[in-house]
């Protein structure tokens, strides 16, 4: 969380200064800070989930977080454009 954090906070003076928009730079920090909570939250559930199902969680935890996290992060990040320019 405190990568996210510093990494939000970064990002969000790169961004005002670059664009000088600071909605944007906003909605870019918080949509990192929840991806990178996302990614850790699914990234240690899944190989514990596929364990249990009886799956090899080393073969197959790969696929599901890369996909999930491109997935949510994607929807993250409109959610949070959306939200905030409207």
């Amino acid at each position: 969380m405190l990568n996210g954090v510093v990494l939000g906070i970064l990002l969000y003076v790169i961004v005002f200064t670059w664009i000088g928009d600071s909605n944007f730079g906003l909605t870019v920090s918080i949509s990192l800070l929840v991806v990178i909570i996302n990614a850790t939250l699914v990234g240690s559930t899944m190989p514990i989930l596929l364990d249990k199902l009886g799956a090899d969680p080393a073969l197959a935890t790969g696929p599901f977080i890369t996909t999930s996290n491109d997935a949510l992060g994607l929807f993250i990040y409109l959610g949070f454009l959306t939200f905030i320019y409207l």
